[in-house]
This record gives structure tokens, sequence and C-alpha cells, in this order.
């Protein structure tokens, strides 16, 4: 690609990334309680989009991935809850027994893509981390859930629209 197509293109993503962060900070967490923007998850899953094949087939298999690890994340905290939550071995026993069947998802079509599955579960709790939970209750964890999977959705439409740019400022004129 010339410097002038890449030039060309490189603004056109940069404008995008300003509309990913103009949408979502408009948003401000909604659905959840975050009370903060979640822009974060939309930039994860808008690169992760080109780690997983740059294309929708990719994507999709990554989303189911993700919402095993939504549920992964979800069980982890029933277990450390059931645990005692608080003590030291609580949560590291959840996960220790949770990411056995994660990994055995390799062979689970269609969330056998194990790194998203492990993405799916780090950015569940990394909105915990955010405020994202008024309590610890079902409805609360498939809202967060929901949020997650919404954001994820907003990265890999960035992330299409990315390879879509790419593809018409690189065409050849005839």
């Amino acid at each position: 690609m010339s410097f002038k197509k890449l030039l060309v293109y490189a603004a056109l993503t940069a404008l995008l990334a300003g509309v990913v962060t103009l949408v979502t900070w408009q948003m401000n967490g909604w659905p959840t309680n975050a009370g903060q923007p979640l822009t974060y998850v939309s930039f994860i899953s808008w690169a992760s989009y080109f780690l997983f094949g740059a294309n929708v087939k990719g994507a999709t298999k990554a989303f189911t991935s993700i919402i095993a690890g939504i549920a992964a994340a979800i069980l982890m905290f029933v277990l450390s809850i059931a645990f005692g939550f608080m003590p030291w071995w609580a949560v590291p026993l959840a996960v220790v027994i949770l990411v056995i069947p994660m990994m055995l998802a390799e062979r689970v079509p269609p969330i056998n893509n194990v790194a998203a599955i492990f993405l799916g579960t780090g950015v569940y709790f990394s909105l915990s981390a955010a405020g994202a939970f008024k309590d610890f209750t079902f409805p609360q964890y498939m809202l967060v859930g929901a949020a997650e999977l919404l954001y994820v959705l907003i990265g890999f439409a960035a992330g299409w629209i990315t390879i879509w740019f790419n593809q018409k400022v690189s065409a050849e004129k005839k």
C-alpha cells in the first residue's frame, strides 16, 4: 500500500476509533451499574477481531467462546461465594476447578477457541472490578454478561469496518 493510501486508511481508522469512543462514552457503562465508560472492552475486542482471523467466521466462533468464558466467570463467582468468598483460598480454588473445563472446551465446537474463552472470563472479571455489579444475583450476572457481549459486538463491528476500509482504500482503480 502506498504511503498516501496508508495515510487515508489511518485517518479513516482514527475517525472510527473516535466514533467508537464517543458511542461507548455516551453509553457510560450501560446497561450495567458501572457508571463509567466501558470503552476498553470494545477496544480489546476490536484488536481481538484481527487475532481471531479478521473475518466474520472467526469472530462468530470467538463470540460463542466468549459466551462460554462469561459462563465460566459466573460459575467462578458462584463457587467463590459458596466457598465463603473471603478466605484466601476461595477464589483460587474456584479458578482451578473451572479452568479444567475451560481447557477441555478445546474439543467442543463451537466454543473451542480457548483464547476467546479466557478473554471472555477475564473481561467479565474486569467488569466486576469496574463496578458493573450492584450485587451478586442471577439477574445481575446476566446483565453484566449481556453488557460484555454488547461491547464485544461494538469492537468486532469496528474490526470488520477497519477491514472494509482497508479493502476500499487499497483497491486498484480501474
